[in-house]
């Protein structure tokens, strides 16, 4: 596993998951649901956009302090 870089906690494996038709995405602001995510400000895919299903990525978890450390 390993140890949190906040607080020295070890860290918890397990997954980051969004709601089922969800994808997960990464950028400078989030932008409001009437604008395109794509041309946000640093706009990246994480996980593709998976219909009747649910994205996942590997994730570490720090249950004191709650830092996620995530793996795309």
């Amino acid at each position: 596993m390993g140890c949190c870089s906040v607080c020295g906690t070890e860290l918890e494996n397990g997954y980051l998951f969004s709601t089922k038709d969800g994808a997960f995405s990464f950028a400078d602001e989030v932008p409001s649901a009437l604008e395109n995510a794509r041309k946000a400000p640093g706009f990246t895919e994480v996980t593709s956009l998976r219909i009747g299903g649910r994205a996942s990525v590997p994730a570490q978890m720090c249950r004191k302090c709650k830092t996620l450390l995530v793996r795309c």
